[in-house]
């Protein structure tokens, strides 16, 4: 008796972005999958929770602290947490912004299929950078 399929890992994942339209949007697309999802209009909010993510889904461009300051900010913690950037124009973030460069990212409209491709490299990108930190 096997299964036909594998059951993906259920994950707990934050999504900061000032767009009530995009939050909600990627709330119900995320939780359709099986997914905690924790909602932020600010990278201000989600610094103020003390919530613990698997990743954090976050706009480049928001008011006040800027989506790439908030991946600098949480890849200079203790433990760091995986970040994937949502953007309107992929080439910015790329060529014009180094931090970000190793940083997952998708650009405006993607469906879930490319979010949970970049999900899963920002998860994989942190796990290996903590492993080679370590040694």
């Amino acid at each position: 008796m096997g299964y036909d399929r594998v059951e993906p890992m259920r994950m707990t994942l934050a999504i900061v972005d000032d767009d009530d339209d995009v939050r909600t949007a990627l709330a119900r697309l995320l939780g359709s999958l099986g997914h905690d999802v924790k909602l932020f209009a600010s990278a201000e909010a989600f610094e103020a929770e003390t919530v613990i993510v698997d990743c954090l889904i976050a706009d480049v461009r928001l008011p006040g602290l800027s989506g790439l300051e908030l991946l600098e900010r949480l890849r200079n913690r203790a433990t760091p947490t995986p970040v994937v950037l949502i953007t309107g124009d992929s080439d910015r973030v790329a060529g014009d912004i180094p931090q970000a460069a190793d940083t997952p990212s998708v650009t405006k409209p993607f469906d879930d299929v490319e979010l949970m491709a970049a999900i899963a490299d920002a998860i994989a990108f942190e796990n290996a950078r903590s492993h080679s930190h370590a040694h």
